[in-house]
């Protein structure tokens, strides 16, 4: 018997909202940001205060949860039974440290960021990275297996959706304006009658 093992589903697609409503979601995450991380970086917020369970914010986000909820009942074939959404900005010269969450989904959505990468010059400014769980060993790989890693370039409006222990990280940013950016995460249950285990 011969199964591949470690593979990770990953969804990519893009979320359009009106002006309106992109300036609204724009303003909520940097205020948010300015009274809650009172460092600067975007991994150092202390509190653990959800976008969501802000008065202020909540009508505001509602369109984009509501869109990367039905994300993951089509891709994933479960549903949130309880989430969470912080926002991240990151200033030019800044980037995210690796890691992984402790939950079973997480979603990174763009709201804005002018990232300028030049992959032809081995230049990744700005870019998202998924890195596969057994690329914290080393990078060997056998001749037909692919990258250890999954490099992604942001652009406003894109959501990617993947399993929580996937570590990830970001290059450092040089955009002329701050990527802002919402990281959700949730814990999900299997729809009914849905067969995760021969998936």
């Amino acid at each position: 018997m011969i199964r591949e093992l470690f593979s990770a589903r990953v969804y990519q697609g893009q979320l359009s909202f009106e002006d309106g409503l992109r300036d609204q979601m724009l303003k909520g995450a940097m205020d948010f940001h300015q009274r809650l991380n009172r460092d600067g970086q975007p991994w150092a917020r202390k509190s653990r205060q959800s976008l969501l369970d802000h008065e202020s914010c909540c009508d505001v986000f509602r369109p984009l949860v509501n869109q990367v909820r039905e994300a993951i009942g089509h891709a994933y074939q479960c549903e949130p039974v309880w989430q969470t959404a912080r926002e991240v900005i990151t200033q030019p010269g800044q980037f995210i440290p690796l890691h992984a969450e402790d939950t079973d989904l997480s979603a990174v959505y763009w709201i804005d960021g002018n990232a300028r990468p030049d992959p032809s010059r081995q230049d990744y400014s700005g870019a998202f990275v998924l890195v596969n769980p057994s690329g914290a060993y080393g990078s060997r790989k056998l001749p037909w297996e692919g990258w250890r890693s999954e490099i992604i370039h942001p652009y406003p409006g894109l959501l990617v959706i993947f399993p929580s222990y996937l570590a990830h990280h970001s290059h450092p940013y040089n955009g002329t304006r701050p990527s802002v950016e919402v990281h959700f995460e949730f814990r999900v249950q299997a729809l009914e009658g849905q067969d995760h285990a021969n998936r």
